[in-house]
């Protein structure tokens, strides 16, 4: 499974290619990454960027495809799978992490 530290790395990752697209358009007030295995035994990232902004400013268009740009790092860090990302609002964050992922309740 993808340690603690890669998954850490990796949202470390995101958020400079989030930055440097967004600049001052969007703030990101974190980057929660969880590792997990899903049912079949496949590895996922479970990404979540929490943002405050205007969700019109958050370009799906480039959001799409920023998996694809992270590859070569990804690939420094030994992470092969596609990460999954939820782009969630300050103001919905815990409402949606703590009851859509009974995970983040685990210790």
């Amino acid at each position: 499974m993808i340690s603690r530290e890669v998954a850490d790395k990796f949202a470390g990752l995101v958020r400079n290619a989030l930055e440097e697209r967004f600049k001052d358009d969007l703030t990101f007030e974190s980057i929660v990454v969880e590792p997990f295995i899903g049912h079949y035994g496949d590895e996922y990232l479970d990404t979540f960027v929490v943002y405050r902004g205007e969700y019109k400013k958050l370009d799906p268009g480039w959001t799409i495809t920023l998996p694809r740009l992270l590859e070569p790092e990804m690939a420094r860090l030994g992470v092969s799978t596609v990460p999954i990302f939820s782009y969630v609002p300050k103001n919905e964050w815990e409402e949606v992490f703590h009851s859509e992922h009974p995970r983040a309740n685990e210790s």
